[in-house]
């Protein structure tokens, strides 16, 4: 738990990244509107927070979103945002994937390097936290070593997004699809949108797969099929995460097939990422990229070939461990109320304490 003696630093580092060019479509109204929520909750629960950006592989000549957020969240000025700029060599340095237009995942481990809180959470710019994660992190009862997860509700396209409170949140007549519901033995389903661990673990970790380039897609479940190899349990923190759905998510892009994003990030995807067992170098999430500080909470990650890892690192993929039948198939797929831990032989399952 959060001990006063730790007021230095905020108990909740919640991990986000973005671009300020037009990818994503509308992606900067969403963002401002779940922030906006998300920080006024977070503070008038008074749970000490901050918010750590990544604005990854900047477009020359627009407006930055660290400037265009502070104009549109103003309570984000009282220092419960720190902001990171990352190069946009990196993203033609890093990727192994000509197809693939944002490593976001090496951009969340920028921020999760650099965040200060006891427990961090890696979520995303279109993610409204719900009341049992909030009153979760309210009771500061997390415990460490352990991965905390959250099933995602999709709101429907026609969802008046301008118009977002509880009410509209918790209508289940403005879910798109059934209630989801998380399921062993990854407790999957909307993985990326809610990782919460301490940060002394998450560092342990090393953060998301950087090793495997190629992809999108599969990086958020193969950073659980990573923690259960740790031997860490897998735990349901009580209620949902909303997302507001839009035109060019991947799950309604592909549906369509009408979007550009959803044959730029499907490509190459096809890659095993519930067996694999990544192995980070120390310097991931650009850990030996110079820093220049900016002022106003702001940092720019500068470029450096230093940073950047070999194109193939045969040492830092491991052999695929042998798992356990999934317990999900054997019990038809139950309830997620149970508690799910791994070891080296893969995921097994624990009534939780």
């Amino acid at each position: 738990m959060h001990r006063p003696e730790d007021a230095a630093s905020p108990f909740l580092s919640i991990v986000l990244t973005g671009r300020n060019d037009s990818y994503g479509r509308d992606f900067k109204e969403r963002f401002f509107r779940t922030i906006r929520f998300n920080q006024a909750e977070l503070s008038a629960r008074g749970v000490a927070h901050e918010f750590v950006f990544v604005e990854w592989a900047p477009t020359p000549g627009v407006p930055s979103l660290h400037e265009l957020t502070l104009d549109a969240v103003p309570g984000l000025r009282s220092g419960a945002v720190r902001w990171y700029i990352a190069d946009r060599q990196y993203q033609d340095a890093l990727s192994l994937n000509p197809r693939l237009q944002y490593l976001e995942y090496v951009a969340k481990n920028v921020g999760v390097r650099r965040s200060h809180g006891r427990f961090v959470l890696a979520t995303n710019c279109d993610i409204y936290l719900g009341r049992a994660v909030l009153d979760a992190v309210q009771a500061m009862t997390l415990r460490p070593r352990a991965v905390y997860r959250a099933p995602r509700h999709d709101l429907k396209l026609a969802v008046d997004p301008s118009n977002i409170d509880w009410q509209v949140l918790e209508d289940v007549r403005n879910l798109d699809g059934p209630p989801r519901r998380l399921k062993p033995p990854y407790l999957a389903g909307g993985t990326g949108d809610f990782l919460l661990l301490d940060r002394e673990t998450f560092h342990e970790l090393r953060g998301f797969n950087e090793v495997y380039r190629s992809v999108r897609a599969g990086l958020d479940r193969n950073f659980v099929v990573k923690a259960l190899s740790a031997g860490l349990p897998l735990v349901d923190i009580g209620g949902p995460v909303y997302h507001v759905n839009h035109v060019g998510t991947f799950r309604v892009a592909s549906r369509q097939s009408a979007h550009a994003n959803a044959a730029s990030t499907s490509a190459g995807e096809r890659w095993n990422a519930n067996a694999i067992v990544y192995q980070n170098p120390e310097s991931w999430g650009l850990g030996d990229a110079p820093e220049t500080p900016l002022g106003d909470g702001l940092t720019r990650i500068e470029f450096s070939w230093d940073a950047v890892p070999p194109l193939v690192n045969l040492r830092g993929i491991l052999l695929p461990a042998q798992r356990s039948q999934r317990s999900s198939d054997a019990n038809g797929g139950a309830d997620s109320d149970l508690e799910v831990r791994g070891d080296a032989n893969g995921p097994t399952r624990d009534t939780a304490p």
